[in-house]
């Protein structure tokens, strides 16, 4: 198990390697981001303040409220047996086999979640309806990230792992330049979780740093899906963000399972 566990580790690390180097825009980046900047700058800064303020309650009613709700759309208890019987037969036969039948049970649940994401997107979008589907969209983003940590053995109710999941959503969605600083913190939290140390944090400034960094992303977005008949174009982004958001949280959780396997290596 030792040698699949250093080699998965290192094609994570050669990922996030590649996901934090500045890349060079493509011309057709460089044309597509000119016209966001337009359109950005046609959006009232009352829309952006809103979208702000809807990420914002929509995180605080679904982290409040919605969990148990969430829990209810998969079996919470099934993906845990899942993941200790994998978890259990990587340890026995030590094969890569065996450790990409436990990471391929995360992806299933993800392609199902997409089509959600899309449906509803449309579905609203079509309506002219760009606010009031916010906490439909970050239930279906927190449904995906919980089925991944259960996945790879992780809580994602207490406190120190929604901050977690909090700081996995900026962190996937940051700009080129602020992903290092993101991707730095991530990496501390996820040490003192694992050491079963203190995480500093002031939850409502965490919901609120994450909520605008979403809201930026989406702005356009939002702004086009509020518009009747065109908001169906808006839809794709859901998708979009939500895919990022995911492969993301998917890679992260996998070094993290990774790494403590690493640390049980060296114990033994």
């Amino acid at each position: 198990m030792h040698g699949v566990v250093q080699k998965q580790l290192k094609k994570v690390e050669k990922q996030e390697k590649k996901y934090l180097k500045t890349k060079k825009k493509t011309l057709l980046q460089q044309k597509t981001e000119d016209m966001t900047n337009r359109i950005e700058q046609k959006i009232p800064q009352k829309l952006k303040v809103m979208l702000e303020e809807a990420f914002y309650k929509g995180f605080l009613i679904v982290f409040e409220k919605g969990t148990a709700v969430i829990e209810k759309t998969y079996d919470k208890e099934k993906l845990i047996w899942q993941h200790q019987f994998q978890d259990r037969r990587f340890q026995q036969k030590g094969k890569t086999k065996q450790f990409r039948q436990l990471e391929a049970e995360a992806k299933k649940a993800n392609a199902v979640n997409m089509a959600v994401t899309a449906a509803e997107g449309a579905a609203l979008g079509f309506l002219g309806i760009g606010l009031p589907d916010i906490p439909i969209f970050l239930g279906v983003i927190l449904k995906g990230i919980y089925q991944t940590a259960l996945h790879f053995g992780f809580e994602y109710s207490t406190k120190k792992e929604q901050i977690y999941i909090l700081r996995l959503i900026r962190s996937a969605m940051a700009e080129q330049e602020q992903k290092k600083q993101c991707n730095e913190l991530i990496e501390k939290t996820e040490k003192e979780i694992n050491d079963n140390m203190a995480v500093p944090y002031d939850f409502e400034q965490e919901v609120k740093k994450t909520a605008q960094t979403l809201a930026q992303a989406m702005l356009v977005a939002k702004f086009i899906q509020g518009l009747p008949v065109v908001g169906v174009t808006g839809c794709g982004y859901n998708v979009f963000v939500y895919r990022k958001i995911l492969k993301y949280c998917h890679r992260k959780y996998k070094k993290r399972y990774l790494l403590i396997k690493q640390m049980e290596n060296k114990v033994k």
